[in-house]
């Protein structure tokens, strides 16, 4: 897991817990924003970012083997 990603889901969270916060607090504009900012973007930047590679084949033969069956 990349730093950048760890970044991403450290957003995310924050995003998500503001956004419960503000719905308990009557919020019916902001909450909905950040939950969905949080939930839609901001999970699955964290998800497809990655750092660099040291093996710039290994992802290749990781998806090659995975479809083997």
């Amino acid at each position: 897991m990349s730093t950048r990603s760890i970044i991403f889901f450290a957003v995310a969270i924050l995003m998500i817990v503001l956004g419960f916060w503000s719905l308990a607090r009557g919020s019916l504009t902001l909450a909905p924003l950040l939950l969905v900012a949080g939930y839609c973007i901001v999970v699955p930047l964290a998800i497809m970012a990655r750092g660099g590679k040291s093996d710039p084949g290994a992802d290749d033969d990781e998806r090659a083997n995975s479809s083997a069956g």
